[in-house]
């Protein structure tokens, strides 16, 4: 069994911290103190609230830290090179091979549609020739 004597509860945590005992519960639920339960009473080892008293465990308060902060979050990122964003993604650089293959796939698709549009010319001065070629009504 544990010595209850090395045990405080969240509103003796919040005394020693210098915060309400809510922002303890808080700190609980985060993860950030580790608690027992001793009936229905949540109690946290001395050690661990003597550990955090030295931190800041608050909000900022109003005022210059306040406003930093908030500027910070207002601020706009700078943007990314080319460079960093491929670095960032998993795309790997093309190589003079793979430039070179994407030319001969361009020059074949070029050719082919080269080739069709020459077909619709055609198409289109047949057609014509057969519009001037019938007698006008």
């Amino acid at each position: 069994m544990e010595n209850l004597a090395d045990r405080v509860t969240t509103k003796e945590a919040a005394r020693i911290l210098g915060i309400t005992d809510g922002r303890v519960r808080q700190m609980i639920l985060k993860g950030q103190l580790r608690a027992k339960r001793f009936g229905r009473a949540l109690t946290l080892s001395r050690s661990d609230v003597e550990s955090l008293r030295g931190r800041k465990t608050g909000r900022p308060k109003k005022g210059k830290q306040a406003k930093s902060v908030a500027v910070g979050k207002l601020r706009k990122p700078r943007p990314k090179s080319l460079g960093e964003i491929i670095a960032e993604s998993n795309v790997t650089p093309w190589t003079e091979a793979d430039f070179e293959r994407a030319a001969e796939i361009g020059r074949g698709l070029f050719e082919g549609f080269a080739e069709q549009v020459r077909k619709w010319r055609d198409q289109d001065q047949l057609l014509e020739a057969e519009r001037w070629a019938r007698p006008k009504l």
